[in-house]
């Protein structure tokens, strides 16, 4: 198959710059080929293609068209009603505010009768009360049957709403509004605000036969127990008007509601300027699907007739409204008296009520019926001027064609000479490098890749000789130096107690411990003996830092504490151990390194243990008796090796039969999973509390602690040593 394919006449085999020149030569004689038939085809077809794709262009033009209207209209519509949604939303949610707002005044005056004096406040039945002035209004029921003196003193108090009621109305007097309080007891104090008015109008029948506890405002907001808006009426200025309501309650539970009640012009205004086209109606849908606020006063989509809009409906808009009921927001085409319409919705959520706004279909299209014919006036236009343009263009490009292939021709052959010089030069410096001469410099000054090429040759023959002369010594240098670790590892492991279980002859105890360094060697140490036959020594320490110093002071660190402990006169005597070792590890610390540690004596006899603490994390208690781990109380003493001639203070504690202590370095409560977040105290606490304490030994105790931080790590790198002992105290050997 090869042999065939190089037997072709621009491949066959050669020199590079001969198969280079065939090949441009015929690349460039099949464009020109293919460019004049290109050129003859698309003279020949134009015409025609034209004639016959005109009037489907139009047609498709017209039909693009109207889409696009479609879209324009459909989605400036649904823009319209979200917005508008959302403005008369914050309109409602400003009387919603103060509602609340005066509620919670409300129930600070009758909650706290102490702090209030009684206040008389003036009665309309008595005298004429002015636009935003508070009064107090007793109902028919409570006029019949008289005011208890309780009842008066209740009043007196809650006369003192008026310092939230007064500010409120003069907040809302621009609106026919009232801003009131309906008590369960039968009373009201209101003040209303009549724009234009010197006196409020008090109707007979409100002075005599007004009760507030029987007014649909207080019966759905007692019977919801949350804040309320009642159905949407026109007030005497014109405009919508709204009851918000919300209940109050006294020490012993709902006592009233309070409500504000107001005209909002602002939102006629949002619903008048929502409107689009001559046919465009806007309209508030409530959730039991009536109008309650429409631009149209006339016909199917009237606010008038409060009648559910899903009756004597078609089928498109009552799906619609079922749609706006439910919360959705949307478009769709709706049918209304014969008549096809863009209907946009969205919805009103803190009322649960819906936005919608129409406009007739035809209304809009129109303009699309001049745009078609305009289209076909154009597309005429443009065929005409097509065919005169593919001539000339026809006519340029053979000419250029021509003009480029003489061009190419000549140039082949002197660009295929400069191009294949280089690369025989640097090929031959290639063969002599690959035969082990790495002193075999390559110089092509061409300026552009084969230059890079050759320097790189150049860069790669001088790291080779570098690399090699440097491999055999590093590898050596990093074996020996990982030799020397791996025995400072086992030297350090070898120190540490590792046999278990420690002393099985003494049943009054159970230890276990664990380190992982966060090298190969670390900086954290434990230890355990017997003193005596009577009495164990439990040590944990860190010292700063980490790898090969921090080993070599912890070795210093645990021998001279060892040998002070030994020395020591009596178990109560760590406070001189550790003042002592901390001296000594004073002396000559030019690298001013030091270590956290804690120390304690356990007597096996009596369970009495003493303790002390230098800097170190506060050891974890488990109290039998409780049932529950918690930190051991330790005082705050100074690390050893920071500065001498420090005195320390031991402390001491009984631990019972059950009791557990686990010690443990910062590597555990510092530990980082890969969200870089710690472990922390309060975690491990946590951890501990949730282990079956008085199931598990020691050694299981730490290893479900291991466990549960080996899972919280993760994947994320060890950042310093792990060291972990636990011991359970058994009680005293039975004799």
């Amino acid at each position: 198959m090869n042999e065939k394919i190089y037997s072709l006449w621009f491949l066959k085999k050669g020199s590079i710059r001969n198969r280079v020149f065939r090949l441009i030569l015929l690349g460039s004689m099949t464009i020109l080929v293919v460019m004049g038939l290109l050129v003859v085809y698309g003279l020949y077809t134009m015409d025609s293609v034209f004639m016959t794709q005109s009037d489907q262009l139009t047609v498709t033009s017209a039909g693009y068209i109207e889409n696009v209207t479609s879209q324009q209209i459909t989605g400036r519509l649904t823009d319209v009603a979200q917005t508008r949604a959302l403005a008369i939303e914050t309109e409602l949610s400003g009387i919603t505010n103060d509602t609340n707002y005066l509620a919670y005044g409300v129930e600070s005056v009758i909650k706290n009768p102490e702090y209030f004096a009684e206040r008389s406040l003036p009665d309309p039945r008595f005298q004429k009360i002015r636009p935003g002035e508070v009064y107090i209004h007793r109902g028919a029921k409570l006029q019949a049957s008289g005011v208890s003196p309780s009842l008066r003193h209740e009043i007196g108090i809650m006369s003192n709403a008026l310092s939230y009621i007064a500010p409120m109305a003069k907040q809302y007097n621009q609106f026919e509004s009232s801003i009131f309080i309906g008590s369960k007891n039968g009373y009201i104090i209101a003040a209303d605000n009549a724009p234009g008015k010197e006196y409020i109008n008090m109707t007979e029948e409100f002075l005599t036969t007004y009760e507030p506890t029987e007014r649909g405002w207080y019966k759905n907001t007692k019977e919801r127990g949350t804040i309320t808006f009642n159905d949407i009426y026109v007030g005497a200025d014109g405009y919508p008007s709204f009851t918000c309501s919300a209940p109050y309650e006294d020490n012993d539970g709902f006592a009233g509601v309070v409500a504000i009640a107001c005209s909002v012009k602002s939102i006629s205004d949002i619903l008048d300027n929502s409107l689009m086209g001559k046919s465009g109606i806007s309209f508030v849908l409530s959730d039991k699907g009536k109008i309650m606020l429409s631009t149209n006063h006339e016909g199917l989509m009237n606010d008038v007739d409060g009648k559910d809009l899903r009756k004597d409906s078609s089928d498109s808009l009552g799906d619609a409204v079922e749609k706006m009921m439910s919360g959705a927001s949307g478009w769709q085409i709706v049918e209304m008296d014969g008549q096809n319409y863009f209907l946009a919705y969205a919805p009103m959520k803190k009322l649960k009520w819906s936005f919608g706004t129409i406009i007739a279909i035809n209304e809009v299209m129109t303009p699309v019926q001049t745009a078609r014919q305009h289209i076909v006036d154009q597309v005429g236009s443009f065929k005409d001027m097509m065919n005169s343009q593919m001539v000339k263009f026809a006519l340029v490009a053979i000419i250029s064609i021509w003009s480029a292939l003489v061009l190419l021709f000549n140039l082949t052959s002197w660009l295929t000479n400069k191009f294949v010089e280089p690369i025989k030069e640097l090929t031959g410096g290639v063969r002599e490098i690959a035969t082990g001469n790495l002193e075999k410099k390559i110089s092509i000054p061409t300026g552009d890749e084969l230059e890079t090429l050759a320097n790189a040759f150049n860069n790669m023959t001088d790291k080779l000789q570098n690399y090699m002369s440097h491999l055999t010594k590093v590898t050596m240098e990093k074996e020996h130096i990982a030799t020397e670790l791996a025995v400072a590892t086992n030297i350090q492991e070898s120190m540490l107690p590792h046999i278990f279980p420690f002393a099985p002859e003494h049943t009054e105890f159970d230890i276990y411990a664990t380190m992982q360094a966060a090298k190969e060697v670390g900086g954290d140490f434990y230890d355990f003996y017997m003193v005596d036959d009577e009495h164990l020594l439990v040590t944990i320490a860190d010292v700063s830092g980490k790898g090969v110093p921090a080993a070599l002071f912890m070795v210093i660190a645990k021998t001279m504490l060892k040998n002070s402990v030994l020395s020591m006169d009596s178990v109560k005597s760590l406070a001189d151990v550790m003042a002592r070792t901390n001296d000594q590890l004073c002396q000559n610390n030019d690298a001013m390194m030091f270590v956290t540690a804690f120390m304690g004596i356990l007597n096996l006899t009596t369970g009495q243990f003493n303790y002390i603490n230098a800097g170190h994390n506060p050891p974890v208690l488990y109290k039998a008796d409780e049932n529950k781990f918690e930190f051991m109380p330790v005082a705050r003493n100074f690390v050893m090796g920071g500065m001498d001639n420090i005195e320390y203070k031991s402390q001491e504690l009984t631990l019972c039969k059950g009791d557990r202590l686990v010690l443990y370095t910062d590597g555990v409560t510092e530990a980082l999973n890969d969200s870089k977040e710690l472990f922390g105290e309060e975690r491990l606490l946590d951890t501990l509390n949730k282990t079956k304490v008085n199931e598990n030994s020691a050694q299981n105790l730490l290893l479900e602690l291991e466990q549960v931080l080996n899972d919280y790590v993760g994947n994320a790198e060890q950042s310093d040593d792990i060291t972990m002992l636990a011991l359970v105290y058994n009680g005293p050997e039975k004799a």
